[in-house]
């Protein structure tokens, strides 16, 4: 397609780039006239992966069905030697609550041992000294 322009559109397209050349002209002579600035770049810090979850205390056992008594004794968490340290500690008069965090183990079952309803068969005894005739 040709496009046959008259004498004033091509003096007005002349103008036109003329002023663009102009305004062009005025913008190179700000960019020289201007300071350089130097910009720092950012930097990141990366956090550190959380650490992985410990795997869990009791698992499940496959599918095999257990009664309420089979999974009571596999949870246990206290053994005899831990069980006469903690009615040392008690008869020495220490706190269950503080007793109870140094084990793990709920505030309910350090106040079970204190009140002999569970590990009678442990007992501390005393020495023969003591022993009143």
């Amino acid at each position: 397609m040709l496009t046959i322009l008259s004498d004033t559109e091509v003096s007005a397209i002349a103008d036109f780039v003329k002023s663009i050349t102009d305004q062009l002209g005025a913008i190179q002579g700000v960019l020289d006239a201007s300071q350089t600035v130097a910009f720092e770049t950012p930097t990141a810090t990366v956090a550190a992966p959380p650490a992985p979850k410990p795997p869990r205390k009791y698992q499940s056992q496959g599918g095999t069905r257990k009664t309420r008594k089979t999974r009571r004794k596999q949870r246990e968490a206290l053994n005899t030697v831990q069980v006469l340290q903690i009615k040392k500690r008690l008869a020495g008069g220490e706190g269950a609550t503080a007793i109870s965090r140094d084990y793990k183990v709920h505030l309910t079952t350090i106040n079970a041992i204190k009140q002999g309803r569970t590990w009678k068969h442990v007992t501390l005894q005393q020495p023969e000294s003591c022993v009143i005739a």
